[in-house]
């Protein structure tokens, strides 16, 4: 995933202008799910609302198509930075950052699963 595509902005931060502009609290439930513990909100296969879970997909298919997407969340004024590796997310507490991780982690999947098609139907890179 180019990591260029992926951007989270706080309250005051202003969107880029070749991005699309997606809003955490316009997917209803999703600060919900991010609210429980890392290892709930974290699995995005156990998430009960079908509606967030296409609304990150929806943002993943972008992002792995190449699209800017920056992910306005309401709890921060600004967004310094957005780790690549998502190394303190179990401990993050911006629904913005959390977003991203799952957006990423979406777009992971998908991309193996395109690597499992094109090759001879297992996981294995």
């Amino acid at each position: 995933m180019n990591q260029n595509c992926l951007k989270v902005i706080g309250i005051k931060d202003e969107s880029r202008k070749d991005a699309h502009l997606s809003y955490v609290d316009k997917a209803h439930g999703l600060k919900g799910i991010l609210s429980s513990d890392f290892e709930e909100w974290s699995n995005f296969d156990s998430w009960g609302i079908i509606s967030v879970q296409q609304w990150i997909f929806s943002r993943a298919l972008d992002v792995y198509r190449g699209k800017k997407i920056d992910i306005k969340c309401d709890c921060c004024e600004y967004v310094d930075s957005l780790s690549k590796n998502f190394e303190k997310i179990k401990k993050e507490k911006c629904y913005g950052k959390k977003t991203a991780y799952m957006i990423a982690k979406v777009v992971d999947e998908i991309v193996l699963a395109k690597i499992s098609r094109e090759s001879d139907g297992t996981y294995s890179a």
